[in-house]
């Protein structure tokens, strides 16, 4: 059918093919980076973060004295595990968590406020090192005291008095 011919009103219509996946349209690699996410253990957490609270080894470190912290304190591994589970899913924010079941002594429901490498348990202030600032580590650490799931919440230098 030539030019003269469509224009005497005989229409000419290609045929569309149905989309198939090899088309040459892009795919949506979205899709495919979530599955590699999965399949690597990176999860999103209900505010969307992922991974598991530590810092990025690349990024560059103010120095600082003094961390505030907050934990939940629990005796058994398999309690913290589940407690930090539950944090994780959205199910319960961190500090329900900590008021619901932290066995701090201190009474602050899971506040320790700002502290000094030396007013700490040194395998809390080197996991603690290891969050990002306004994160919670999703592995519980063992300390003399029991199991805690750790938030740092900030981060800075203190005069000495």
């Amino acid at each position: 059918q030539g030019p003269r011919e469509r224009a005497a009103g005989a229409s000419h219509r290609p045929t569309r093919r149905p989309h198939s996946p090899k088309s040459p349209m892009g795919k949506d690699r979205r899709k495919e980076k979530a599955a590699v996410d999965e399949a690597l253990g990176k999860q999103q957490d209900k505010y969307g973060k992922k991974g598991d609270g530590k810092k990025d080894a690349a990024a560059p470190e103010k120095s600082f004295s003094h961390q505030e912290c907050r934990h939940i304190l629990v005796q058994k591994q398999s309690q913290a595990l589940s407690i930090a589970e539950e944090i994780h899913d959205g199910k319960i924010t961190f500090n329900e968590a900590a008021f619901k079941y932290s066995e701090d002594k201190a009474g602050a429901y899971g506040l320790l406020g700002w502290k000094s490498a030396n007013e700490l348990d040194p395998d809390f202030w080197r996991a603690a090192l290891d969050c990002k600032e306004g994160d919670w580590l999703r592995e519980p650490v063992k300390t003399q005291w029991g199991w805690h799931i750790i938030m740092v919440q900030g981060r800075k230098t203190l005069k000495k008095k």
